[in-house]
């Protein structure tokens, strides 16, 4: 299937040194985050360099969905547990709880994208937590009933990673059309692929309300001036200030600890 094909059961050291340079990407940008020194140019330079090396020098595989994926597969349609496909999704899942969604963030190679063209100027838009999360759950269980009752990966004909590659599943239309929709609609809202449709961002998504490195407020210098939410591309920020229970996807880009004047913002436990 395109964008989780079959992932060998050996992990080849080209795919061994990409798992290795998303833990240390994931390092460096927390580092940078604790550091306060997350600018909207710096966060530009990683964008691009991350699309470039992890999308198109390195392709497709591995990427934070196809680790899923091939797990769901492997569990599903083949009945079996393979250690490296395990242990890549279990990997990227925990460094994603180390610090909040820090792979989504900062290495995987279509959320890096979608966040590039978001820089693009235009109105944007916030859509509904509840909105996105409710699709995104139903997309997620159908693609495991996919799987379990008709021994189908559905997710293939409509996987953007193919982009990296410039191949789609056939019908190659619903592929591009899908994709192309995606990325129009990365101008105006933030990561909709990942906020509306991706596996691995909902799984990680649960994950991060209990990460340990994360956006945190110190409420006696937080002056309640908003500048935070205004800056966040999502609805996470106004969650966290508003100490929800359940917060919106944060993908650590640092916009809101830029943003505070009063420093009240720190990227910790």
């Amino acid at each position: 299937g395109l964008g989780g094909g079959k992932m060998p059961v050996q992990m080849n050291p080209w795919m061994i040194s990409k798992v290795v340079l998303w833990i240390l990407i994931a390092i460096v940008s927390t580092y940078f985050l604790r550091k306060n020194k997350v600018t909207s140019k710096v966060r530009n330079y990683f964008l691009v360099g991350g699309v470039i090396i992890f999308g198109f020098i390195y392709g497709v595989e591995p990427n934070p969905v196809s680790s899923l994926r091939n797990l769901l597969k492997n569990v599903f349609l083949q009945h079996r547990l393979l250690p490296a496909i395990l242990l890549v999704f279990v990997i990227l899942l925990l460094v994603s709880w180390w610090s909040n969604k820090s792979i989504c963030g900062w290495g995987c190679q279509f959320g890096l994208l979608q966040d590039l063209l978001y820089r693009v100027p235009s109105r944007k838009r916030k859509p509904p937590i509840r909105l996105s999360q409710i699709i995104r759950f139903f997309f997620f269980v159908g693609l495991i009933l996919g799987l379990i009752m008709w021994k189908i990966d559905w997710l293939a004909f409509v996987d953007p990673f193919g982009i990296f590659r410039w191949s789609f599943s056939r019908p190659v239309i619903l592929g591009m059309s899908f994709v192309s929709a995606v990325l129009i609609l990365s101008v105006f809202i933030y990561r909709p692929w990942c906020h509306f449709f991706c596996p691995f961002g909902f799984i990680s998504w649960i994950v991060e309300q209990k990460s340990l490195n994360k956006p945190v407020i110190n409420l006696e210098t937080c002056k309640q001036c908003q500048l935070c939410v205004k800056a966040c591309p999502g609805n996470a920020m106004e969650d966290i200030l508003h100490n929800k229970r359940w917060r919106s996807d944060c993908f650590a880009c640092g916009a809101c600890i830029e943003a505070c004047r009063f420093h009240a913002i720190q990227w910790g436990k």
